[in-house]
């Protein structure tokens, strides 16, 4: 009697641990087949970003343009005081009517000397004379017709304006300001052609495939624009000198509306493994830490969660490799605070 006794409360305890344990939210530790991928953290670029500046120099009279706004090809952006300019096309013109009013006198004097000389009535060397004087008128007057073409093409880069369709990102100067050649007036970039740029050791980039499908995640942007998938990977050909890491762009999808240059993205890269193998992943939320310590809580056959040290690799998204500590089909508890409680 007193076994039987034993007996069903040892059934009752065990039905009570189970139920307790199935209460825990748990993970079945599952193998993964996915392809295996580095985590990189970087920023969004615009793929055509410009920094507007001035060829001229001159006090800016016009700017009709403030960050944010969206431009059209062509439009006016801003305009340099031209008043030195026309004065100095004003005086260029007529250099080039003086020039060319003695460019005719030169030409009918050497065509009259040349009649005189035909009939013998000057030497030759008067007729060299005219001849050389009017070459000379002319030469002058191609010379001033070059400076004035000069003069005008200076007076249009007075006028700066959109290069292309594009946001304003920013605007370096005030209404009043001294323009100089070289130094920057605002920023420009097309918002419909953007990507992710991020710094990869040099030791991850070789394994880095070509035409995979990239995850890029962007945090910041609206939920149905903060999953992404890479259209396009380009590696660039040199490594920094500082910290030895090499540069790779993400080309993201085109007209993003909540997308837009220096937000923080984490992009997801497949890579090549030469040491091949299954991967087991479990959520970073399983996991404790606790100085040097990594470990989870497994729940055993009985159904009581123990505490396991785990050797962790690298993470991917909300998951995290796990290279030992773990066998697939065990029971991970997602809450290691409840699972610490249980009793």
């Amino acid at each position: 009697m007193v076994k039987l006794l034993i007996s069903v409360l040892t059934l009752v305890a065990t039905f009570l641990n189970v139920a307790w344990a199935e209460g825990l939210d748990t993970f079945s530790v599952k193998q993964s087949d996915q392809a295996q991928t580095v985590t990189v953290e970087g920023s969004v670029e615009a793929v055509k970003y410009s920094l507007i500046a001035p060829q001229v120099s001159g006090s800016l009279t016009v700017l009709s343009v403030k960050a944010g706004d969206h431009v059209r090809a062509g439009q006016l952006l801003a305009r340099i005081d031209t008043r030195i300019a026309s004065q100095q096309m004003m005086n260029n013109q007529a250099q080039v009517a003086a020039a060319k009013a003695q460019l005719t006198a030169a030409r009918q004097e050497y065509e009259r000397k040349k009649r005189l000389h035909e009939k013998q009535y000057i030497s030759q060397a008067a007729l060299e004379r005219a001849e050389s004087d009017y070459k000379t008128a002319q030469a002058q007057t191609n010379a001033q017709l070059a400076q004035t073409g000069v003069a005008n093409v200076q007076t249009g880069l007075h006028t700066i304006n959109a290069p292309y369709d594009g946001v304003i990102a920013e605007v370096m100067t005030e209404l009043g300001d001294m323009a100089m050649p070289g130094k920057p007036l605002l920023s420009i970039y097309n918002p419909q052609a953007l990507r992710v740029v991020a710094n990869v050791p040099q030791s991850q980039v070789a394994g880095i495939k070509n035409g995979m499908v990239v995850k890029v995640l962007i945090p910041s942007a609206i939920e149905t624009e903060r999953h992404l998938v890479g259209t396009q990977v380009t590696i660039l050909p040199t490594a920094d000198i500082v910290s030895n890491k090499v540069k790779v762009w993400v080309t993201l999808p085109q007209n993003l509306a909540s997308v837009s240059p220096g937000m923080f993205a984490r992009a997801m890269l497949p890579v090549n493994d030469a040491s091949a193998r299954v991967q087991i992943l479990v959520p970073i939320a399983a996991v404790i830490k606790r100085s040097e310590l990594m470990a989870v809580y497994v729940v055993d056959k009985q159904g009581r969660p123990q505490l396991r040290q785990v050797r962790l690799g690298r993470q991917q998204g909300e998951n995290i490799e796990v290279f030992a500590g773990l066998q697939v089909g065990e029971l991970v508890a997602l809450n290691p605070i409840a699972a610490a409680n249980f009793k």
